[in-house]
């Protein structure tokens, strides 16, 4: 009887040792995947990482060219603005405004010495301008 008790607990300790041989190698086999898979995720945490690193220079160099460019239209705006000043305070400005005008519409060089009281050599160089 004891050899029967002896024999069964031998093949309950091997079945035993079986089960725990099984589940340490499946563990295992689980911790080599889990390794893996936090290797590719590092691998695209630092690709991401780089990605943003890239567009935050871009956004940086994108944002000082727009403040140049706000800067130059800036100046144009200014300098529009003196013109139109220095045009309107001008009435010799006014009158060839005028007469560019009456050119653009059609008007002949008769027209322009009569309406603006502009010498003939200046109606005719405003109208062989305009033709150009």
């Amino acid at each position: 009887m004891i050899e029967i008790i002896a024999i069964a607990a031998l093949t309950i300790a091997a079945i035993l040792g079986l089960v725990i041989w099984w589940v340490y190698k499946r563990t295992q086999r689980q911790v080599c995947a889990i390794k893996l898979l936090f290797k590719e995720q590092q691998r695209q945490i630092a690709s991401f990482k780089s990605e943003l690193h890239e567009m935050r220079c871009g956004a940086v160099g994108v944002g000082s060219r727009v403040q140049q460019v706000e800067g130059k239209l800036q100046q144009a705006m200014e300098r529009q603005d003196k013109l139109v000043q220095q045009q309107s305070s001008d009435p010799q400005a006014k009158l060839y405004g005028q007469a560019m005008k009456m050119v653009e519409l059609g008007a002949t060089v008769e027209e322009l010495m009569q309406q603006c009281d502009l010498p003939r050599a200046e109606a005719e160089l405003l109208v062989s301008l305009h033709s150009q």
